[in-house]
């Protein structure tokens, strides 16, 4: 009898778990199907702009500087549209819970990627590759870290990109107070009159100051832009007959008005961005299924935040003088952005693979 007793409870119990199970199985299925799908053309916007970044970051004598300046016109401006395009409301969460998500989303993985920054500085290309580098001192180190900007190039991060991170984040906080306007006439007021301050504002605070803060009316204005541009513009109808002169025109604008996001120059500045932008987005729509782009694109914040390391480390790697001793010009531009890509790409893998077999270790440790 007790020996029937506890096979019954056995049972029972058996069954509440796996009614448990059920329950929880079609909780998760009922989230994820409340949750939108996610657009892959965005991953491919994205990766494409990191693409952008590197080719801007390289040493381009060979090709010219006109290139350049077109890339520095729009490629990290396309991430503050980004941000607005993805923008959604989200009820019942807090200012407060917004901001420590991002914090946690944007300026952890700075401080992180600061330090392996300088890691690598006085570790890797001292130690490695025999380079001479500034002695650490904790107070400049401390003002990289903390300031950003201009004192990045005060230490041996070699990755003055990390700039952007921090005003990211500060635009992406103030971001959600612009979204707080309702009123779409409102809304576009504001728009206008934060793209009309945004010159005087580079112009009293000028160069690089603390992390980057001249760029915030700049980064507004993208996010905004990003927002409307979801709500209003079908970019997938963009036809060839279209982005040719759209085309046209964001070339005349780059050529006649360059600038970039922390010293536009110019009002002509934002027409030509966004014009090189919905190009772009309408690339990525069309390049979709591109997995290669979507991967670099998911995992664009470490890629961004390595790519200048890697760079780094090209010519020690001594590819030109080993394999391609008779290319010059545009050719040595591509094979050193194909080295810092792929690369990047690589070290992303591999971080990738050890993160799940370490969760997997950890899952299997785990008390059941």
């Amino acid at each position: 009898m007790a020996g029937n007793e506890n096979a019954a409870e056995s049972a029972e119990t058996a069954d509440a778990d796996a009614d448990a199970t059920a329950d929880a199985e079609s909780s998760s299925e009922l989230v994820e199907a409340q949750r939108p799908p996610r657009d892959q053309s965005i991953d491919v916007l994205k990766g494409i702009g990191i693409i952008l970044i590197v080719l801007g970051h390289l040493d381009a004598t060979q090709v010219g500087g006109s290139f350049i300046t077109y890339l520095y016109t729009f490629h990290v401006a396309i991430f503050f549209v980004v941000a607005g395009y993805t923008w959604r409301e989200k009820a019942g969460v807090s200012f407060l819970s917004v901001v420590v998500t991002k914090f946690r989303q944007i300026y952890v993985p700075y401080l992180v990627l600061f330090t392996i920054s300088m890691l690598f500085g006085h570790l890797v290309m001292r130690f490695v590759f025999r380079q001479y580098v500034i002695p650490f001192e904790l107070v400049p180190t401390l003002k990289a870290m903390v300031f950003s900007s201009e004192w990045l190039n005060y230490v041996p991060s070699f990755n003055f990109a990390l700039w952007f991170l921090p005003i990211f984040f500060v635009a992406s906080v103030a971001f959600q107070l612009l979204q707080k306007v309702r009123n779409i006439w409102v809304y576009l007021s504001v728009v206008v009159a934060l793209a009309a301050v945004s010159i005087p504002f580079q112009e009293l605070v000028p160069g690089r100051p603390v992390i980057a803060i001249n760029v915030l009316p700049v980064a507004l204005v993208f996010m905004a832009l990003g927002y409307l541009i979801k709500r209003y513009i079908p970019v997938a109808r963009i036809t060839f007959f279209i982005a040719l002169p759209v085309l046209a025109v964001s070339l005349l604008l780059a050529f006649y008005f360059p600038g970039n996001v922390a010293a536009i120059g110019s009002y002509w500045y934002f027409p030509g961005a966004i014009a090189s932008i919905l190009l772009y987005m309408k690339l990525a729509q069309d390049l979709s299924s591109s997995n290669f782009l979507a991967f670099i694109g998911k995992n664009s914040l470490i890629v961004f935040g390595i790519h200048g390391l890697v760079a780094a480390t090209y010519p020690f790697a001594r590819i030109h003088s080993t394999f391609y001793t008779g290319w010059d010009g545009f050719m040595l531009y591509l094979i050193s952005a194909a080295y810092v890509i792929l690369g990047s790409v690589v070290i992303v893998k591999v971080y990738r693979l050890v993160r799940r077999r370490i969760d997997r270790w950890r899952l299997e440790r785990a008390p059941a």
